[in-house]
């Protein structure tokens, strides 16, 4: 999981670091949004500390017919 500085870092970097202009003054609001969106779960199952998930469950096919001809 990235830091703050490390996503704003990245951000002014792709754009060429600029000095001045929209991406360098909403550079502090993009990582942090994204630094936000990097805390919270996922899903229902999924846990914010970054353990493991539980194995899902396996599938049950139907290799053979019900019907009998």
């Amino acid at each position: 999981m990235a830091t703050k500085e490390q996503i704003k870092k990245a951000i002014l970097d792709i754009a060429g670091n600029p000095s001045s202009g929209a991406i360098a003054s909403l550079a502090d609001k993009w990582a942090d949004a994204i630094a936000e969106l990097d805390k919270t779960p996922r899903s229902d199952s999924e846990v914010a500390d970054g353990a493991p998930l539980p194995a899902p469950k396996k599938e049950s096919r139907v290799t053979k017919p019900t019907e009998i001809r």
